[in-house]
């Protein structure tokens, strides 16, 4: 087999040549560490005041939702399967309902009484209330503030599982809320507007990598009693 000679001054770097790569694996080196957010110091007195007022005012926004109907626009992922969808939920403060229909309307799944029902899928490790509360945005637990970085700060809930969440503390509203199931590792992460209901809602179960994009389009008032 033919070999080609490589002069042995061919691969040698001059100090110029070097200096650039060092320059350059720095700048890519900040820019990645740039893109992390930093970790959650300890929260101070003022901190924590601050967070748990800010909560107060995430719970009394949830609270005023009264009964409503809401129209989702989901995108559905698992895996390199992705399809689009609708989610249609009926928020009642005694129950919730909600079905979950594919890109031509045939119906993939429906959550009532905190069962769901669907052939081969994994049940949803929340209940009713749980579910409303993390389409309102919140959680219903009560909260302690264990950790503040610019502008936001970590809350952890009380309760038999852990379940914890990032808190906007200007904004009053959370950006993601985690919960850990002996069924799932759900973690959601909320975007776009408060209308008063989120607007843009992604919820991934990262142990299955299964993911459910919502997009609120659409949102009435419901009767306050059952039809």
């Amino acid at each position: 087999m033919a070999t080609r000679n490589l002069k042995p001054g061919r691969w040698n770097c001059s100090p110029r040549s070097l200096c650039v790569a060092v320059l350059v694996a720095l700048v890519v080196g900040a820019a990645a560490c740039a893109s992390r957010a930093p970790s959650f110091g300890p929260a101070g007195i003022d901190d924590s005041r601050r967070a748990l007022d800010a909560w107060a005012t995430a719970l009394e926004r949830a609270d005023s939702l009264g009964p409503a109907r809401l129209l989702y626009d989901a995108k559905m992922s698992e895996g390199l399967v992705k399809f689009p969808g609708t989610l249609a939920v009926e928020a009642r403060p005694d129950r919730l309902e909600a079905t979950l229909t594919g890109p031509f309307g045939s119906p993939i799944a429906r959550y009532a009484s905190g069962v769901l029902e669907a052939k081969g899928a994994r049940p949803i490790p929340l209940e009713p209330e749980e579910l409303r509360a993390v389409l309102a945005g919140v959680w219903k637990s009560p909260a302690r503030v264990e950790g503040a970085r610019a502008g936001e700060s970590l809350l952890r809930f009380s309760g038999r599982d852990p379940v914890e969440a990032v808190l906007d503390v200007g904004q009053a509203r959370l950006q993601t809320l985690k919960i850990e199931r002996p069924e799932a590792d759900l973690v959601a992460t909320y975007s776009g507007r408060l209308d008063p209901w989120p607007e843009k809602i992604t919820i991934q179960d990262r142990r299955t990598g299964k993911m459910l994009q919502l997009t609120l389009v659409a949102k009435e008032p419901a009767s306050p009693s059952a039809p």
